[in-house]
């Protein structure tokens, strides 16, 4: 084992015993396997070029939709 994954590890157990000790349930602590998100799926921003070709109605569409992401994210509008 390298020494940045004992220590990952180690961080991980002290988080996981500060949480408990603030109340949180054992149970939610345990690692959970997630899906791997593509950037298109998830809304990031990319390429420039990748927009250029884009109608300003498509734009308009995406921005929408990164704008409604970005508000039940941070629950503001």
């Amino acid at each position: 084992m390298y020494l940045y994954e004992y220590a990952t590890k180690d961080k991980i157990k002290d988080m996981k015993f500060s949480a408990i000790l603030h109340g949180a349930d054992p149970k939610d602590l345990e690692d959970k396997e997630y899906e791997s998100v593509d950037r298109k799926s998830n809304l990031l921003f990319g390429d420039p070029a990748e927009y250029a070709n884009m109608s300003e109605e498509e734009k308009k569409e995406l921005s929408d939709k990164m704008m409604k992401k970005f508000e039940k994210w941070s629950k503001e509008k």
